[in-house]
């Protein structure tokens, strides 16, 4: 799991969700093992009934060959929600954060993906980090990178 992948992890799951993260799917139908697939995160909103597919990448592709390949991990997944998450939920959100930079034409990762740039992620976090004091309202020692945000956005504001 990259850092970017833990953190939407421990993000999510600050936020009340329950979490996953690297769940494969799909057995390789070529019948030489492996999978089709992997989820990089899931997030289940208890409180939403909401279930929500992160996928991360750090990569430096161009925003073409991202299409492609977020394309495909969304389209593949896509056939594989209701066969790994008996349970019931009301919406599903899919995810991808990656990039740094806006693209020059709105990039195209399939249906209802919604894109967030790395930075702005880490500007939402740390935005309601800076807010809680590290001594009287600490986030849990088991997030380290959210707690390491929140003293760094708490002591330089």
């Amino acid at each position: 799991m990259n850092f970017l992948e833990q953190l939407a992890a421990e993000w999510y799951e600050y936020k009340g969700c329950f979490v996953r993260t690297n769940i494969k799917y799909g057995k390789n139908p070529s019948g030489q093992g492996g999978y089709i697939g992997e989820f990089d995160v899931v997030a289940y909103s208890p409180e939403t009934k909401e279930l929500i597919h992160i996928e991360c990448s750090t990569d430096s592709s161009t925003w073409e060959d991202r299409e492609v390949r977020f394309k495909r991990k969304f389209s593949t997944a896509k056939d594989n929600y209701k066969k790994i998450f008996t349970f019931p939920y009301k919406k599903l959100e899919r995810i991808a954060i990656v990039g740094f930079h806006k693209a020059n034409n709105k990039p195209d990762f399939g249906p209802n993906v919604k894109i967030i740039l790395i930075p702005d992620f880490v500007k939402e976090i740390t935005n309601e980090l800076k807010k809680k004091s590290p001594m009287q309202d600490a986030i849990p020692e088991s997030y380290s990178l959210l707690r390491a945000i929140q003293y760094s956005a708490f002591f330089n504001k």
